[in-house]
C-alpha cells in the first residue's frame, strides 16, 4: 500500500512539474518536446500524456 501512496503522490507531482513546464513553454519548444517523446517512443494522445496520468489517478481515487 505503501508503494501504490509513493507511486500516487509522485505522479500527481509529475503532472504539477510538466503542467509548470508547459507554461512557460513557446509552442515551438512544445513541438520540439512532441518530437522527442514521439523519437523516444513515449508519445501519448498528446506531447505530455496528460490524460493517461489523468486515467492513473482517477483509478487511484485522487482526481
Amino acid at each position: 500500500m505503501m508503494a501504490e501512496k509513493d507511486a500516487v503522490t509522485e505522479l500527481l507531482a509529475a503532472h504539477r512539474i510538466i503542467s509548470n513546464a508547459l507554461s512557460l513553454m513557446s509552442a515551438e519548444q512544445k513541438i520540439e518536446w512532441a518530437l522527442l517523446n514521439e523519437r523516444d517512443g513515449v508519445a501519448g494522445e498528446g506531447t505530455t500524456r496528460a490524460n493517461e496520468r489523468l486515467e492513473v489517478l482517477v483509478a487511484a481515487g485522487v482526481a
